[in-house]
């Protein structure tokens, strides 16, 4: 939890897109407290309508049933949805295996995306903003 830091433009970001659509958080912590803990932190556990973590439904990422049962959470079918993350084993991987558009925050120069190409790449999350108002 020591190393976790919040991006910059992630409250506003969250607040503009918690105004339009469902959010949801999907996270490979192993105890769920702390997840809690960090968006408590953060301030960001009231801009989701779901949070789940791997450490309480005994799922990991990239692992479809983690998504599967996000998406049935939020009651969305995955072809309407966007998963946002910054792993592409993890976070592109898992998503796209269950019909889920992808968008990969590169914080870090990428070295092969060959197996798990992401439908997007943005370097910060307030891009999402743009992205999404051209995708509608």
């Amino acid at each position: 939890m020591n190393h976790v830091r919040l991006d910059d433009d992630a409250t506003d970001t969250l607040q503009v897109l918690h105004q339009k659509y469902k959010l949801g958080v999907i996270s490979n912590f192993a105890i769920p407290e702390c997840g809690f803990k960090l968006l408590d932190k953060f301030g960001l556990r009231g801009f989701f309508d779901i949070i789940v973590i791997s450490g309480e439904v005994n799922q990991r990422k990239p692992s479809p049933k983690i998504f599967n049962r996000a998406l049935q959470a939020l009651g969305v079918d995955a072809s309407e949805t966007v998963f946002v993350g910054d792993m592409l084993d993890l976070d592109v991987k898992g998503p796209k295996s269950v019909g889920m558009k992808t968008v990969l925050i590169e914080r870090r120069p990428l070295k092969d995306v060959a197996d798990f190409k992401p439908d997007y790449i943005v370097k910060r999350l307030s891009e999402l903003l743009t992205l999404l108002k051209t995708a509608d």
